[in-house]
């Protein structure tokens, strides 16, 4: 079974039952359909995040890197003005993001900890400051999306991206291939070896497995479902610009991580889900929202040892 705890299942049944309900509720609420649809392209970020960090065991503060990569890849590819697949043109992408994965992850590879950490960091802002100076790319303004691609495949379309509703359902089938995905691998027999080396590396390169390999690959696949994730925030917004791949980025996305309760995955989708919850509530309550929104993230992060998830096993797994 892919989906082992109880609470696991639980947690996800109730959350796509809910969600596949949302747009019935809000449809004529734009502005709520496409607030709910950045949390689920923001989920996707996060498990990609939580993917490296809680179950391969690379911390990371340039995840956002391959966030901006994926926006700033559709602009570059693809014509101004011209309606594109965007199943034929995802998939440009992510071959893309993983081959420049390949080669960032040769290199941070070779480091660990801390080091790790700050070249992950660095390369991050290299590109950032690329992007930002590069009159090319539209500095700090950054690239416009003009038209959306179209979605149809051998003929028929099921999705008008240029429809909130549509793009929010595109959005959540998103959500569901990541998790999916991940879970598919972490099961696997290349999940558990993972899993292995992450415990005890030592032991499992003894074993005869070449550690730097298998983590090599997990972050292919951890850095290229981020850039799914970037490509469509940058469609949902028609825009793409160096912010995208500051170190906030990818720290927000850890502390989601941290607060749905670090290598669950699941726990990424709650993490995101509480954190843009309360950014809101607080953004509409006070103009010194920043106070309250950290009072409550230190909160939650000294009671909730294992985050929201290690709450909700508590109360579910007895």
């Amino acid at each position: 079974m892919i989906f082992e705890k109880r609470t696991e299942r639980i947690f996800l049944a109730t959350f796509f039952v809910i969600a596949l309900c949302i747009p019935l509720f809000l449809e004529s609420n734009s502005f709520f359909v496409g607030k709910a649809t950045t949390v689920l392209i923001l989920a996707i970020f996060v498990m990609s995040l939580d993917f490296l960090v809680g179950r391969v065991g690379l911390v990371t503060l340039g995840h956002a890197l391959f966030y901006g990569l994926g926006g700033y890849l559709f602009v570059i590819l693809t014509p101004e003005y011209e309606a594109v697949n965007f199943w034929i043109y995802a998939i440009y992408i992510m071959c893309v993001s993983a081959f420049v994965a390949l080669v960032v992850g040769v290199v941070v590879l070779r480091t660990s900890g801390i080091y790790f950490i700050m070249i992950t960091l660095a390369i991050s802002q290299m590109a950032y400051y690329f992007f930002f100076d590069s009159l090319h790319f539209g500095g700090g303004d950054g690239l416009f999306i003009f038209i959306k691609p179209d979605t149809s495949i051998f003929g028929l379309s099921f999705l008008n991206l240029d429809n909130p509703t549509h793009f929010y359902y595109l959005a959540l089938l998103g959500v569901l291939i990541t998790l999916l995905t991940i879970k598919i691998v972490l099961r696997s027999r290349f999940g558990r070896i993972v899993e292995a080396s992450r415990l005890n590396p030592a032991r499992t390169e003894a074993l005869g497995y070449n550690i730097f390999s298998f983590k090599l690959i997990s972050y292919v696949i951890g850095s290229t479902l981020a850039a799914y994730a970037g490509l469509l925030f940058a469609l949902q917004y028609g825009y793409v610009n160096p912010q995208f791949m500051t170190w906030e980025m990818s720290g927000t996305a850890l502390v989601m991580s941290i607060l749905g309760g670090i290598g669950t995955i699941y726990g990424a989708i709650l993490g995101t889900i509480t954190y843009e919850g309360l950014q809101y509530f607080f953004e509409h309550m006070s103009e010194n929202w920043m106070l309250f929104m950290g009072g409550s993230i230190i909160l939650m992060v000294l009671l909730l040892r294992k985050g929201l998830t290690g709450y909700l096993e508590k109360l579910l797994e007895k």
